[in-house]
């Protein structure tokens, strides 16, 4: 359980580094007296909590004329919202598919309610564009095209008929058939325009990249800037224990500075938010926090001025990877090979809370990704090459979808956390959605999919699904996490999967065939080709 003053110093992001001057919210209300009453306190301000902020201020919104208090444990952004990759990468038919399967590589839903909430995430760049646009927000947002990379005939195949099943789904449903996305299955062109090494197609599609911690100070101040709302935010203000019913039926939250009653209380705090709940309890163990890391690499020649990438990425063994502003390229991801190649175990990731340690190996893995990757990278010089690298705490979900609304059988204390390490594509959406349904008292489908909200029969739901799945599959220390069972459960189809291809290619050499196995055993996507 994490606590709070931390007992380390955590690491610091590249866009924890790059605004740090007078305009930015280090430190607000840091020793300001805490007022004593509110109607609605959110706690947490990274990007989900400043987003709420923002869109309950508005004039007509659920905050309107009320007293709003949000708090921090430590600063505005420093958490993983600070700390992530700055991607705004909607995904599509290949969590589409997951969603689909039974627990736990999916949660069993249609193809509809798949299709809804990878909607919701195209909805969010919308969104991101519309709010940067409309508030001339100095955030480094740039939106082009994301470019999915695919590494074997077998992903290539599989990817290109799930994205037209996918398409097709959209269409039944009055969809738009084919949002700007494009399917190159030419290796030859695949390689040329991505510039990855290996590329046998690529699925083009919408995306965006941001400056993290800038537009999650962003949101926050047009809090503070509001006129409709008597707003105010207070950073090292930590809240350690659920708030506690009054005898007049309102909440009284304790932060380390003081206490602070309200009518409404609504967690934003996303890896941390079990701490909030005794063991045992459905929410504490349907939330856990897992560590990642990110690195920012200053490009060599080959991949500036003119020669700059094209696109955002989604590459091998979940590496991720955009430019920003400047041009340094931020990288994340790698576990999967990591962990493959032994090099790393589960327990480095799952359930970690310190953010000030970075793993050696992910900075050999991230440092070296693009030279031995990118087409025409060449010699680095000194300056180029690996320049920061940093560690931050997301969240790992059960089920993978967002938790929003009510605490179960606790009125008055809801939630917003859970966002399973893809918040950029998801936050700035749920916390409009989630502002609409506070105004309203009505959930609106059309802002926010159904299968988000926070009930009981489906934090039940899914906790029937994992025992099941422990039963016949044996319980270990990380047995909790889905991207782990994922990755178990595709392990299984090593030797099943080598058996198909090969009578389903006897084109294709042994050594691409076993190298397409092995790269099942961390990646669930072409066991679909298998299964």
């Amino acid at each position: 359980m994490s606590t709070f003053p931390e007992p380390w110093n955590s690491s610091v992001s590249h866009w924890q580094a790059t605004n740090r001057g007078r305009n930015s919210l280090w430190g607000w209300n840091k020793t300001a007296p805490l007022p004593t009453e509110a109607d609605v306190v959110i706690v947490g301000a990274g990007s989900m909590g400043s987003s709420l902020s923002y869109f309950i201020t508005r004039e007509g919104a659920y905050g309107a004329g009320k007293k709003v208090v949000c708090v921090e444990a430590k600063d505005c952004g420093s958490g993983a919202s600070g700390r992530n990759g700055g991607h705004v990468g909607p995904k599509t038919y290949v969590k589409w598919d997951l969603l689909m399967q039974p627990y736990p590589i999916g949660i069993g839903c249609t193809e509809e309610e798949a299709a809804i909430v990878m909607q919701n995430e195209r909805d969010n760049l919308d969104l991101v564009t519309e709010l940067v646009e409309k508030h001339k927000l100095d955030v480094d947002f740039w939106r082009g095209e994301l470019c999915e990379v695919h590494y074997s005939k077998a992903q290539t195949e599989w990817s290109k008929e799930r994205n037209a099943a996918w398409q097709a789904c959209r269409a039944r449903m009055g969809l738009e058939a084919n949002p700007q996305t494009s399917f190159i299955d030419d290796p030859v062109k695949a390689e040329e325009m991505s510039r990855m090494k290996g590329a046998t197609s690529l699925h083009i599609r919408p995306g965006g990249s941001i400056h993290s911690h800038k537009i999650c100070s962003a949101m926050m101040r047009m809090a503070i800037e509001s006129t409709a709302s008597d707003f105010s935010f207070y950073s090292y203000a930590p809240v350690s224990v659920f708030p506690e019913r009054t005898a007049e039926g309102k909440w009284t939250v304790t932060t380390a500075r003081g206490t602070i009653t309200a009518s409404r209380v609504i967690l934003c705090t996303n890896a941390y938010t079990r701490n909030f709940f005794p063991e045992g309890h459905l929410l504490h163990d349907h939330i856990a926090p897992l560590r990642g890391h990110c690195a920012v690499i200053t490009p060599t020649r080959g991949a500036a001025g003119v020669n700059a990438l094209k696109y955002t990425y989604n590459l091998k063994d979940d590496t991720y990877m955009v430019q920003t502003g400047a041009g340094g390229i931020v990288l994340g991801g790698g576990a999967p090979k990591l962990i493959r190649d032994g090099l790393v175990t589960e327990a480095d990731f799952f359930g970690q809370i310190d953010d000030s340690a970075v793993d050696p190996v992910f900075t050999n893995y991230l440092g070296n990704f693009l030279k031995d990757n990118f087409v025409g990278w060449g010699e680095e010089a000194h300056g180029e090459g690996l320049a920061h690298i940093w560690s931050g705490i997301l969240s790992s979900v059960k089920d993978w979808l967002p938790l929003i609304g009510d605490v179960p059988g606790v009125d008055g204390v809801s939630m917003c956390a859970g966002f399973a390490g893809h918040g950029m594509s998801r936050i700035f959406a749920c916390a409009r959605g989630y502002a609409d349904t506070l105004k309203t008292g009505t959930w609106d489908e059309a802002l926010l999919p159904k299968l988000f909200q926070l009930t009981q029969a489906r934090l039940e739901k899914t906790a029937r699904e994992q025992a099941a799945f422990e039963a016949k599959n044996g319980r270990d220390y990380v047995a909790d996490h889905v991207m782990y069972q994922q990755a178990k459960y595709a392990a299984a189809k090593v030797e099943e999967a080598a058996t198909i291809l090969r009578a389903a290619d006897g084109d294709m050499g042994v050594g691409e065939i076993e190298s397409v196995a092995k790269g099942l055993s961390l990646n669930p996507v072409p066991v679909a080709v298998a299964a």
